[in-house]
């Protein structure tokens, strides 16, 4: 009978324990507010910085939008989420009003762009203004394969399973004790309140080992992935993929809503588009920009009120030809670019400013050269980057020596 009590207490106390544990792990979540999903205590003197949450990124980042009220936003990958701090946005004559947020995920694809913006169309918070990172990458595919099934249609966001995960989870206390580690300098992979990564572990990298290690280290990476790259842009099958699929999709939302829609290739680095020639994707590349123009010129004849407009930011510009610090130099910075294919937020600050110079005269000058691309001045956008392209090769040689040596060797290690 005594052993009875004893191990039923045993389990009273065991249960109180651990719904006591459980408790103190939902405050501490609350309290802290890693993901700022909650906003219930607000702590004096932190910073604005958040930890860059590994799971339910678009979850995460559709519910402070909406939150937010937010009626100018970002979409795209990891260049578009480090590049393009969506404050600049904001920024100049005419923005009272404007409330900007950076919806680009990293590791992601223009289907979740689509995802996020068919979702905040479908709950009535439809942005007014959408800038879009166009990722050629997303792009290529084996034409002579079948196309793969449709994708489910659906919104992960209206699933249960994120929101008890970012309240009573390993994950969300752990970051939470990354929040309180961030207060004091911590660099780590942080979010600011608009959805910006300030890419402050990169620069730790860089102080470390110098911008030379990170932009080979990369660079390396893009060989292999790029010499493994489809030639095709389509299906033969269906004459389409599910990337146009996607793009044609987002420009008829943007366009049945009479929206602003910016599609912005982005300010790949030299040694990047020296990467596509070498590797033989640069024809495909130049093949994709025409499409992309074709695309876009027949959604604006489809929606003629709205105003839909596709800039290029690719080529050979100062920007772009920036050069690459020595080996075993851990002094110099860049200012322009973390490695080849993601730029900083000096530089897409610059993208920003010439994109919202564009709502108001398109042909304007402006620091940065991006390009109003239509089907009309192709050729004439092909001759500038032509001409940059020689300028920087005779600046910057090694840009493109590498570029060879790095391909070569790719092709040599085979898939």
């Amino acid at each position: 009978m005594n052993e009875s009590r004893r191990f039923s207490r045993f389990l009273i106390w065991l249960l109180a324990a651990v719904l006591l544990g459980s408790a103190l792990v939902v405050a501490t979540v609350v309290a802290i507010d890693p993901y700022r999903l909650y906003q219930v205590v607000q702590l004096p003197g932190w910073s604005p910085l958040r930890p860059a949450p590994e799971h339910f990124q678009e979850e995460i980042k559709l519910t402070l939008a909406r939150k937010l009220q937010a009626n100018v936003v970002v979409l795209g990958n990891s260049r578009a989420e480090w590049g393009f701090d969506p404050s600049h946005l904001a920024t100049g004559p005419g923005k009272d009003g404007v409330v900007p947020y950076n919806l680009a995920i990293s590791g992601s694809g223009i289907h979740t762009s689509r995802s996020e913006l068919a979702y905040l169309r479908s709950v009535q918070a439809m942005p007014q203004r959408v800038v879009m990172g166009m990722e050629f990458l997303d792009f290529p595919v084996d034409g002579g394969a079948k196309p793969p099934a449709q994708v489910k249609e659906g919104f992960p966001i209206d699933g249960v399973k994120w929101r008890f995960d970012t309240l009573f989870s390993m994950t969300a206390l752990a970051d939470s004790l990354t929040a309180i580690r961030v207060q004091r300098g911590l660099e780590a992979p942080l979010v600011t309140a608009n959805g910006f990564n300030p890419m402050l572990e990169y620069a730790k990298y860089a102080r470390d080992e110098g911008y030379y290690a990170i932009f080979r280290q990369r660079a390396e990476e893009y060989a292999a992935t790029f010499q493994r790259r489809p030639r095709q842009l389509a299906y033969r099958a269906s004459g389409t993929s599910p990337a146009w699929d996607d793009l044609r999709a987002i420009l008829a939302l943007a366009g049945k809503d009479k929206r602003v829609m910016q599609l912005v290739i982005y300010p790949y680095h030299a040694q990047m588009l020296a990467l596509f020639e070498q590797t033989g994707l640069w024809p495909l590349f130049e093949q994709w920009k025409q499409r992309l123009a074709e695309e876009v010129a027949q959604a604006q004849r489809d929606y003629p009120d709205s105003q839909i407009s596709l800039w290029d930011f690719s080529g050979f510009s100062s920007y772009q030809c920036e050069p690459i610090p020595a080996k075993g130099d851990r002094r110099t910075s860049t200012r322009w670019y973390w490695e080849a294919g993601h730029f900083k937020n000096a530089l897409g600050q610059r993208v920003l400013e010439r994109l919202n110079l564009g709502l108001v005269d398109p042909q304007a000058p402006a620091q940065f050269p991006g390009v109003l691309l239509t089907p009309a001045n192709l050729q004439q956008d092909r001759q500038r980057i032509a001409e940059e392209r020689a300028t920087c090769l005779q600046a910057q040689p090694a840009i493109f020596a590498e570029a060879q040596a790095l391909a070569a060797r790719a092709a040599k290690a085979g898939p």
